[in-house]
């Protein structure tokens, strides 16, 4: 048996990141089934308790629970990271029991879940671009997950990336445009308003008040806080585009507690980064509807757009799942020729898809459910393919989707795992209880080759001869399962497993 090492490897991955999703969505989903929601006030930046730095910092909120209890929480982000300022108004979810127990609903306390689940996307993103590129199945999913998706939407080394670049920057513009809005929104909402005034211009090329980097001729402006402490700030707009002279007033706007981040109180001063995220998240998105329309116009096109696979690609068997002229849908499953071996595409099974825009061929046979016909895989990406309409092969009315192939096999799982319960149940006097134990394990746990191996293999070297129960099961009957299992061909612990087996049978047939 094949192992994709590279594909359980990146399942290992995803896993091992949905547990640390799961870590960080523990409180807040407990809290949001079993606690209670209330309004909170930030009412300080309390200092981060065991820190020696006194710079860092952490909102503190204070709010009322329903038995007029007043409480306490503490931001989970740092005041530099945060988006809260003083006197914003946060919704809480707390324990009643312990009010102390709670947690801020604001998206700026999920910054780490949204890394998270950024990564797990980069991840998806990765392998399914390593599947693209290579072609082959080694790094398939245990699900057969992304094939199916790459062949659904036609993924190519060329359309790929372009959908992996915008499936980062859409998020990024929406995360853009949320926070900015957010920023500019709670400044004009909540700031302190003052009046300014023009002292001058400086030539400046240092770090601007967001931390850009800007050159210029900047209006400076002075102005007095709350407490009547002066500061000096400058325009966000260099000369010409600002046209402020000295003396002027200017209504400046400046957060809560932080006089220096002070702004003039313009439009331009808060609205043109929420646009132009805005702008560039409506760009992407169209453009990505308009690639993934593309790759699904490909898709429809495909089978007459690839005639080229006839000569260089791989010869397979095209069946047809079902085909109606009338809605022009046809559906089908391609697998491997078992009468033109290959050394190419070792590792390809089948595929299975559907053209949403098919012209039955102008012949006076119809096409049915069943009929097979030649197609062409290319080498490199089996799910890039060319089927010829024109070379009927024969007919297999019995053919079934991958989906009711695995729903069949699935019942036949459970069928084989019905019988080898009942097979240690007949042979259970006979085994230590460990053993039977570890079967049913096995058993439970779905892994029946294994399971099958070592509950024959203990029977086997059980002492002869055989007790009676043992010696009337249908042995015939495991010999078909051993079959089904694939052990005639190889065997997971001991190579020797379907010779031993054999010799055993025919042992019990002389003995009858």
């Amino acid at each position: 048996m094949t192992i994709n090492w590279g594909g359980w490897i990146f399942s290992g991955v995803i896993l091992l990141l949905l547990f640390f999703l799961s870590l960080m969505l523990k409180d807040p989903v407990r809290l949001s089934i079993n606690g209670k929601r209330a309004k909170g006030i930030v009412i300080a930046m309390a200092k981060v308790e065991g820190s020696k730095q006194d710079t860092l910092r952490l909102p503190l909120v204070e709010f009322v629970t329903s038995t007029g209890e007043r409480a306490r929480a503490r931001s989970r982000q740092l005041a530099g990271w945060s988006l809260s300022h003083l006197g914003d108004k946060v919704t809480v979810l707390y324990n009643p029991s312990d009010p102390s127990d709670a947690h801020l609903v604001m998206l700026n306390e999920y910054r780490g879940v949204v890394f998270v689940l950024g990564f797990i996307a980069f991840v998806i993103f990765l392998w399914t671009a390593v599947i693209v590129s290579s072609g082959v199945s080694t790094f398939d999913d245990p699900f057969h997950l992304l094939p199916k998706l790459i062949a659904h939407f036609h993924l190519s080394p060329v359309r790929f990336p372009i959908l992996f670049i915008l499936s980062f920057a859409i998020p990024v513009c929406g995360i853009g445009t949320y926070w900015t809005y957010q920023s500019a929104a709670n400044l004009r909402a909540n700031g302190i308003k003052t009046v300014g005034h023009v002292t001058g211009s400086e030539w400046d090329t240092s770090t601007m008040n967001d931390g850009s980097k800007a050159t210029g001729l900047f209006p400076m402006i002075t102005f007095e806080d709350a407490s009547g402490a002066s500061h000096t700030i400058r325009r966000s707009l260099a000369k010409p585009l600002s046209r402020l002279q000295a003396g002027e007033e200017v209504e400046v706007i400046y957060p809560t507690g932080q006089p220096d981040q002070g702004v003039v109180n313009t439009w331009d001063e808060f609205w043109p980064a929420p646009l132009f995220f805005g702008l560039m998240f409506i760009a992407f998105i169209i453009l990505f509807r308009l690639t993934l329309i593309e790759s699904l116009d490909a898709s429809k096109s495909r089978p007459n757009s690839q005639k080229k696979l006839m000569t260089t690609g791989v010869s397979a068997i095209a069946t047809v799942l079902s085909a109606n002229s009338k809605t022009r849908l046809l559906k089908f499953r391609i697998d491997k020729d078992p009468q033109t071996p290959s050394t190419k595409l070792d590792d390809f099974i089948s595929l299975e898809n559907a053209i949403s825009d098919w012209k039955s061929p102008q012949t006076n046979v119809e096409i049915q459910k069943g009929d097979q016909f030649r197609a062409y895989l290319d080498p490199l990406k089996p799910f890039d393919y060319y089927i010829d309409f024109s070379h009927r092969l024969g007919s297999d009315r019995f053919v079934k989707s991958i989906e009711e192939e695995d729903a069949e096999d699935e019942e036949n799982d459970k069928v084989i795992a019905g019988k080898l319960t009942n097979l240690i149940t007949t042979c259970s006097p006979y085994l230590s209880p460990e053993n039977a134990s570890e079967i049913q394990t096995l058993i439970t746990d779905n892994d029946l080759c294994p399971a099958y191996e070592k509950l024959i293999t203990r029977i086997m070297n059980l002492p002869k001869p055989l007790p009676a129960p043992l010696q009337k099961v249908d042995w015939n009957d495991f010999t078909g399962i051993g079959v089904y299992l694939g052990f005639d061909e190889d065997s997971e612990d001991d190579p020797e497993f379907w010779k031993k087996f054999q010799t055993f049978k025919e042992d019990l047939n002389k003995s009858d």
